[in-house]
């Protein structure tokens, strides 16, 4: 087979590409979580595989293959009310396919540095705080140090939606970039021919 031949993915391979991602996204978080845990790591290292199945196959692939992921892991580990969980990786996929159309995926270039800090460290933290409070009352993260950052900020300015929204903060200005970071590096190196995302 010439190499002419091997350029372009066929529309069917491109679907069977598509499917086949969305389960390895699911997968991968799951083992990025658990590495994490394994760490006593601050961050949840369970979402970076939503960011690099955005970067390969475009929003609907990582939306769908995060969104997997807490479905499997509401059934599985944290319990039903868990599932609505699956819209923070949905946010995710959409911060993601954003930098990418913005052109902010070169490292070198601080406003990609400045854009994922605030996007990702500042931004989502706001949809996470809310989803933590209206639909599951709030308080205090099980992570140590996110949960002394939320005593700390309660106790000090007595705003239960700042202590909320400032460990939330702290995880994520760490976790997202981070992971962000690593799916670039990862997504640069596969053949171009195999990045659905445009």
């Amino acid at each position: 087979m010439s190499t002419a031949e091997v350029k372009e993915i066929t529309p069917a391979g491109k679907a069977v590409i598509a499917a086949v991602l969305i389960p390895t996204i699911a997968a991968l978080n799951y083992v990025g979580g658990v590495i994490v845990e394994a760490l006593k790591a601050p961050i949840w290292g369970d979402t970076w595989a939503t960011i690099l199945g955005t970067l390969i196959g475009g929003f609907w692939v990582g939306a769908a293959g995060g969104f997997l992921y807490n479905i499997i892991m509401a059934l599985t580990v944290w319990g039903l009310p868990s599932w609505v969980w699956g819209f923070a990786n949905v946010v995710i996929a959409l911060i993601t396919y954003f930098m990418m159309k913005m052109g902010w995926m070169d490292l070198k270039k601080p406003i990609t540095w400045v854009a994922m800090i605030a996007l990702y460290g500042i931004l989502y933290p706001i949809f996470t705080t809310a989803v933590s409070i209206l639909v599951f009352g709030g308080g205090p993260l099980w992570k140590p140090l996110a949960a002394a950052v939320y005593t700390a900020v309660l106790s000090s300015t007595n705003n239960f939606w700042l202590a909320n929204y400032a460990q939330n903060a702290f995880t994520e200005i760490i976790d997202k970039p981070v992971s962000f970071i690593i799916s670039v590096i990862i997504a640069q190196r596969i053949p171009k021919r195999f990045i659905l995302a445009k």
